[in-house]
């Protein structure tokens, strides 16, 4: 063999090497894009007709014996009426958003994901913010920090999976049925609560499953974990309005019905 003939079979090799490192990049890379979760995503009831039943069936979490009685304690209340909601009351109290009601509520959850953040809007103006962008949780001990229902949430991407943690929700909600932020079973989100939260895709990226991860130990005796399942309603939009708690005639309608009592 000549060696005109030898170094073009060592070229040929070569390139094939090449070939087959690239297309094997190319596959690493499409196997390891990061999901876009963007879309109208509505969560799935099972048809309980009932928002607060549908709220609390969830697996029944490990409660402390104080949570407990105070559980039982704001049950005998609402049975009597009695049920804390003052909307004029802002003694130390957050407001704005409520992370555990957005994410349980029938109205579509609008995703819309970016490089460094991933927005989660809902219904009458609240939107929800993950970042992504590799910050870390800011001092919520802080005087500067400002609780909100929704706390604050930094996320990440494991394979095609994207976990979110979420810290430093408020010690008092203002204007709520309860003063505190409730959580699914009985639960709370508190300033020493952590929020684990896993989204991710199935079928075709027409469903979406939310893990969610509540650990707490002044409420919890261990973590207590329970998952939704939304369905993507493609060519939905999300609905604007103009609900705004500083809008007069929107604290009317809150404290009003809709439809007026029989007269007598």
């Amino acid at each position: 063999m000549t060696a005109k003939k030898l170094s073009f079979r060592r070229f040929g090799r070569t390139v094939l090497r090449i070939t087959m490192f690239m297309l094997g990049c190319g596959v690493a890379i499409a196997q390891g894009a990061t999901p876009d979760l963007s879309g109208m995503w509505l969560v799935q009831d099972p048809g309980s007709g009932s928002f607060e039943d549908w709220y609390n069936n969830v697996p029944k979490p490990d409660l402390l014996p104080a949570i407990v009685k105070q559980n039982e304690e704001a049950r005998k209340a609402a049975e009597a009426g009695n049920v804390f909601h003052n909307l004029n009351d802002h003694t130390n109290c957050a407001e704005g958003g409520n992370l555990t009601l957005m994410m349980a509520s029938s109205p579509p959850l609008n995703i819309v994901q970016s490089r460094d953040e991933i927005l989660l809007g809902a219904e009458s103006n609240r939107a929800r913010f993950i970042y992504t962008d590799g910050r870390s949780h800011p001092d919520i001990k802080s005087p500067q920090y400002h609780a909100t229902g929704f706390g604050h949430s930094i996320g990440h991407w494991e394979g095609d999976t994207l976990v979110v943690e979420t810290v430093g929700f408020p010690n008092r909600m203002c204007g709520g049925r309860e003063p505190y932020l409730g959580a699914p079973g009985g639960g709370r989100a508190l300033p020493t609560t952590h929020l684990t939260e896993r989204f991710r895709m199935s079928d075709g990226g027409n469903k979406l499953t939310v893990t969610f991860t509540w650990e707490d130990p002044s409420v919890y005796r261990k973590p207590h974990s329970y998952a939704y399942l939304f369905k993507k309603l493609p060519g939905a939009h999300p609905f604007e309005n103009n609900d705004d708690l500083r809008d007069p005639e929107y604290q009317k309608r809150l404290t009003t019905s809709v439809a007026e009592p029989a007269q007598k």
